[in-house]
């Protein structure tokens, strides 16, 4: 991996400024993605958790 210098020239810290820009709206958009995956997976895990203890509690599930 090459570091960067601080002796960049003004064309090169043109591009890689235009690269970061191009690339921000992509990783926002999938770190949102993300985290509503996550919110899903927590969601299913709490309502799966909620209905083993109904089960176990009741000996039925609380959807019948």
């Amino acid at each position: 991996m090459t570091l960067i210098t601080p002796h960049l020239v003004a064309s090169q810290r043109d591009q890689l400024r235009a690269l970061n820009n191009e690339h921000r709206g992509t990783m926002e958009a999938l770190n949102h993605a993300q985290a509503s995956i996550i919110r899903t997976q927590k969601l299913n895990e709490r309502n799966y958790h909620r209905k083993r203890k109904a089960i176990l509690a009741n000996g039925h599930d609380l959807d019948e």
